[in-house]
C-alpha cells in the first residue's frame, strides 16, 4: 500500500436558484450525519483523508429534463483540480436526471473519479414521515459507500447485504450493511492505483508534455479500460447526424468518375497518408465537441486525473471513428460489387482497370476515410449530452 496520505472530498452542492437557508442547513446536517458513518468504514481499512466542504460557486440551470448529473461532474472535477483531491462525492438535494431511467439517485464516473449523489428521492413519499430524518442519513451514508466503491472499480455484487449490490430503489440501500474482506484488500490495492492523483510540477524534466506522456503510458491499462467501457459501439449508434453527412458525401463520391480513376491510380502510401489524417481531423474534431473542459490549476498544474480522463476519452472516440470506417467501407464494398456492372467499371476509368480487388480495396478505404472525416464535422452537431452520456455516465444508479 501507497505511504501517502489520499484526499477524499465530500462537496455539499445547493443549486443556488432555489435553496434558501433552510435547504443548505438541513442538507449540511444531513451530510455531516451520514459522514460520520462513512468514515468509520472507509477510514478503518484505508489511508484516506476526508474533507468535507461546500460549493461556493454559481449555481446550476436546469433544462427541460431537469438538472444533468454530467453538469454537477464538470463542477465536481475543477473543485477536484483545484482542491487537489483524488476522489469527489458531490452531495445535492435536487433531483437528477437520468438518460435511461426516470431519476437519478446517484452517478458515479469512475473515468472521472467523481461521483454525484441525490438525496432528493432517498425516501419515497410512500414511507412514513417519523422516522425520516434517521433512515435519510443511514441510506446516504451507504450510497456514498456504494459510490466509493465503484469509483474504486469494485466489481457489484451479488450479495443484497453487501454495499456494492446494485441498487434499484431508496429502499435496497437498507439492506446494504457490509464490505467482504475481498472486498477491503480490493479497495487497499486499488486506492493508490485509482487515485491518479500526482500533479506536474515547474522542477520536472520535459516540463507538462514529459508529464503527461510518462503518465498515459504509467496508466495504459486504466485509460484502455475506461475506453472500452465507454462502448464504441453504443456511442456510434449516438450519432446519426455524423452518420447521415457522412453518407451524404460519400454516395455522391461513388458516383463520380474522377473517384474511380483516383482510387484506381492512387498508391498505397498516399492512401495511408490520407486515412491517417482523416482519422486525426475527424477525433481531433469530435474531443472537441464531446470531452469535458479539463483545467489545470490556478498555479498552472497539470493533474494526472485530467490527463487519465483526457486520454480515455481521446482513445473511445478513435475507437468509435474505427467502428464508422468499417461500416462505411463494409457498406461501399456492397455497393461497388453488386451495384456497378464490371464492364462500366474497366471503360470509366481513364487508363487503368477499375474493376480489380485491388482498386475496389482502394476505392473502399478512401471512400470510408472521406466518411470518416465529413462525418465528424455534422457529427459535432450531435447531441453533446447524449454522447457524454455513454461516455463518461454509464454507471447510472
Amino acid at each position: 500500500m501507497s505511504n501517502r496520505t489520499i484526499a477524499l472530498g465530500v462537496m455539499k452542492l445547493s443549486v443556488a436558484e432555489r435553496a434558501d437557508e433552510a435547504d443548505v442547513q438541513a442538507l449540511d446536517t444531513l451530510t455531516e450525519k451520514a459522514m460520520v458513518t462513512f468514515n468509520q468504514v472507509v477510514q478503518n481499512k484505508l489511508k484516506i483523508e476526508v474533507a468535507s466542504f461546500s460549493f461556493a460557486g454559481p449555481g446550476l440551470t436546469a433544462d427541460e429534463n431537469g438538472y444533468r448529473a454530467l453538469d454537477f461532474v464538470q463542477i465536481g472535477i475543477n473543485e477536484k483540480t483545484e482542491r487537489k483531491l483524488a476522489f469527489m462525492l458531490i452531495i445535492t438535494d435536487v433531483e437528477i436526471a437520468a438518460s435511461s431511467m426516470s431519476y437519478l439517485l446517484a452517478l458515479p464516473s469512475q473515468l472521472t473519479n467523481v461521483a454525484v449523489i441525490s438525496t432528493r428521492r432517498l425516501i419515497a413519499s410512500s414511507e412514513d414521515n417519523a422516522p425520516q430524518q434517521q433512515l435519510c442519513i443511514e441510506r446516504l451514508a451507504t450510497m456514498m459507500l456504494h459510490c466509493f466503491g465503484r469509483l474504486l472499480n469494485l466489481d457489484y455484487s451479488k450479495d443484497a447485504s453487501n454495499y456494492l449490490a446494485r441498487v434499484q430503489a431508496a429502499d435496497d440501500l437498507d439492506r446494504m450493511q457490509h464490505f467482504s474482506e475481498a472486498q477491503h484488500q480490493q479497495m487497499i490495492e486499488n486506492l493508490p492505483r485509482e487515485a491518479n492523483d500526482r500533479y506536474s510540477q515547474s522542477s520536472d524534466k520535459g516540463g507538462k508534455l514529459a508529464f503527461i506522456i510518462r503518465h498515459i503510458l504509467a496508466n495504459l491499462p486504466r485509460i484502455l479500460r475506461g475506453a472500452i467501457r465507454a462502448n464504441p459501439l453504443r456511442i456510434t449508434t449516438k450519432l446519426p447526424t455524423m452518420i447521415a453527412a457522412a453518407l451524404s458525401v460519400i454516395i455522391v463520391l461513388i458516383f463520380g468518375g474522377e473517384t474511380w480513376d483516383f482510387a484506381a491510380s492512387v498508391s498505397c502510401i498516399q492512401l495511408a497518408v490520407f486515412m491517417v489524417a482523416s482519422f486525426l481531423a475527424a477525433s481531433f474534431v469530435l474531443y472537441r465537441a464531446f470531452s469535458f473542459r479539463l483545467i489545470s490549476t490556478r498555479r498552472g498544474q497539470t493533474s494526472e486525473s485530467s490527463v487519465v480522463t483526457a486520454a480515455a476519452t481521446y482513445l473511445a472516440l478513435i475507437l468509435t471513428l474505427i467502428c464508422l470506417f468499417f461500416m462505411f467501407g463494409l457498406l461501399m464494398y456492397g455497393v461497388v460489387v453488386f451495384v456497378f456492372p464490371d464492364p462500366l467499371m474497366s471503360t470509366w476509368t481513364s487508363d487503368k482497370d477499375g474493376a480489380n480487388f485491388g482498386a475496389h480495396m482502394r476505392l473502399v478505404v478512401f471512400l470510408a476515410s472521406v466518411g470518416v472525416l465529413s462525418g465528424s464535422l455534422g457529427g459535432s452537431a450531435d447531441s453533446r449530452t447524449v454522447v457524454r452520456n455513454v461516455l463518461f455516465a454509464a454507471d447510472e444508479t
